[in-house]
């Protein structure tokens, strides 16, 4: 059907005035009224955990609804704000999903049982697993309400773990302690490795987004992009940088994806940053081992290298595409906050084939241990073991780390072979031999004990020694760093290499320690069964138990009492 002429003449006319009525309006000034933004939809959510270290929930909204405003509201105080805006993997018909997560550890020392928690979105709570709406803590913290109030309306704010802190862009003495430290480890990965130090993560997203440090962040993130092609060839590089940083006086953590370096700086032991490695792959895509959270690539032909920025007080390198690697990152939201970001949970891929193997680790680790931690006494299980009357005079030490055990049977007269695979162990326990001359009753050989022909070497050395005496086998602290199936390889090359009378003694942590708090927290511990492992001796491998102890007040260290199992046995057949 088709409209009349003069219908069609009216619509003409009508058109014509609103064109001219605008044109009007715009030179006068006069700007169209905008249709107002959707409203945001929030259909359903839910807050599924109340834990110690964070609340975690989640909202379904409209497709496409903007980032939404979650608060999480102490009696009638809204303490702690997050915009939930990246999509979870869960399913509601027609909906889309988005995860949350407050991340408030030291929030419990301020509440008590008479408060009242609630997770709010636009302006209504939402429920609570097993809770209803409202949340009441269990117990009372050691502080009042009103005193975290304060705190957060003053110059605190929650980090990214959970802590209470003053915001780092606001500590200044912090920002002069970690960008000191900043600069030491970029001059030293220059100098020593013609590398590139610049911002990354948390502190790139800082330097493009709020010109300054995140208020919540916790540290200093420097990033190289390695020479080599291929994941295996970058990690070693990493590995190797480990090593030259402890050979230069700093401490170094290790982790699979970076090395937290530290030193004291103004009082403060642990001004640290974080280094990570970096590398273009084979598709000329750069890859990150610690991951990412966008869907964008870094590509070779998008970087054209780094520039000097004045930052925190002083200076540091950041990427000329640094607005590219912020959405690499963090996806095409960075340029907003995201207090409840958490990378276990929107990490969406990494460059798994350049982690660092825990066997690296580790290594590094006993590395910067031995350098800088050293024992002046023998252990309690040298007193106990030394005690008794058995002892024999020729000793392996399996594990002697530094020597201090070792050392403690040279001095009380045995003839002592030391093994470890630390070559920083071995190095300091031979320069405390050579410093108090016992070079005569020590011997100390680098050997990983699952490479059973160099174990077999050492111990052939000690049997040559003894003649028709017995040995000892020492394992102090050494069975619960070592995985399951090394034990077994181990304990079963102690069984073809025994003799009758020979003796073992060990000390090990038991799964009563688990939960136990650490003075040293980051190397890899295995918790076992004492009792079963002292059968498993007599069971097994024809070990007669003489004596077994299990619990605490064994071996106390500092603020630690470890929950220990002794044993000290005989190889079946020999004399009693």
């Amino acid at each position: 059907m088709t409209a009349s002429p003069r219908r069609s003449r009216d619509l003409g006319i009508r058109r014509q005035v609103r064109r001219r009525l605008g044109s009007a309006a715009r030179r006068l000034g006069v700007q169209r009224v905008q249709p107002a933004p959707p409203v945001p939809v929030v259909r359903t959510g839910m807050v599924e955990a109340f834990e110690p270290r964070w609340i975690e929930g989640w909202i379904a909204v409209s497709p496409g609804t903007p980032a939404v405003t979650v608060t999480l509201r102490v009696n009638r105080t809204d303490l702690v704000t997050t915009l939930v805006a990246d999509p979870a993997k869960r399913r509601v018909p027609g909906a889309e999903v988005r995860r949350f997560r407050f991340r408030v550890k030291e929030l419990w020392d301020y509440i008590g049982t008479h408060d009242r928690l609630a997770v709010v979105v636009d302006g209504r709570p939402l429920p609570i697993a097993a809770h209803g709406t409202v949340y009441r803590p269990r117990s009372n913290g050691p502080h009042r309400l009103q005193e975290l109030k304060d705190k957060l309306a003053g110059d605190h704010v929650f980090s990214r773990s959970g802590a209470l802190q003053v915001a780092k862009n606001l500590d200044t003495a912090w920002q002069r302690r970690t960008m000191t430290q900043a600069g030491r480890v970029r001059d030293f990965v220059s100098e020593r490795f013609g590398l590139d130090a610049f911002f990354i993560y948390g502190t790139l997203l800082g330097a493009v987004r709020e010109n300054g440090v995140i208020g919540h962040d916790s540290d200093i993130d420097l990033a190289y992009v390695s020479g080599h092609r291929n994941g295996a060839d970058a990690a070693r590089e990493l590995h190797d940088i480990a090593f030259a940083l402890i050979d230069s006086g700093f401490r170094v953590l290790a982790y699979g994806t970076h090395l937290r370096i530290a030193n004291e700086i103004e009082g403060d032991k642990d001004a640290h940053v974080d280094l990570f490695h970096t590398y273009f792959d084979e598709h000329d895509v750069l890859g990150f081992p610690y991951g990412v959270s966008g869907v964008v690539d870094v590509r070779a032909s998008d970087w054209t290298g780094v520039h000097e920025i004045d930052f925190a007080g002083s200076t540091g390198l950041l990427p000329n595409c640094a607005e590219r690697v912020a959405e690499a990152l963090y996806g095409t939201g960075w340029r907003e906050p995201q207090p409840g970001f958490n990378w276990d949970r929107d990490r969406r891929t990494r460059a798994a084939d350049a982690l660092m193997p825990r066997a690296w680790t580790q290594q590094i680790y006993w590395a910067d241990f031995y350098e800088h931690t050293g024992f002046l006494t023998p252990s309690p299980f040298f007193e106990a073991v030394s005690a008794r009357g058995d002892v024999p005079r020729i000793v392996v030490d399996l594990g002697c780390g530094e020597g201090r055990d070792s050392v403690a049977h040279a001095e009380a007269g045995r003839r002592v072979f030391g093994i470890d695979r630390s070559q920083r162990g071995i190095r300091r326990a031979e320069a405390k031999a050579a410093e108090l001359g016992l070079e005569d009753r020590l011997s100390f050989h680098e050997c990983d004990v699952a490479d059973t022909e160099a174990l077999a070497s050492v111990v052939g050395r000690a049997r040559a020694e003894a003649g028709d005496e017995p040995v000892m086998f020492y394992l102090r602290f050494f069975l619960h760093s070592l995985e399951e199936e090394t034990q077994d390889a181990l304990l079963s090359s102690l069984d073809a290499l025994s003799r009758p009378g020979d003796v073992l003694a060990a000390e090990f942590r038991t799964a009563d320690d688990k939960a136990n708090p650490k003075v040293h927290r980051h190397h890899y511990r295995r918790y076992q069964d004492g009792p079963a492992f002292g059968a498993a001796l007599a069971q097994q491998h024809a070990f007669e138990v003489l004596e077994e102890q299990e619990g605490i007040g064994l071996s106390p260290y500092q603020d630690e009492d470890p929950h220990l199992y002794r044993v000290v046995a005989r190889r079946s057949g020999g004399t009693s």
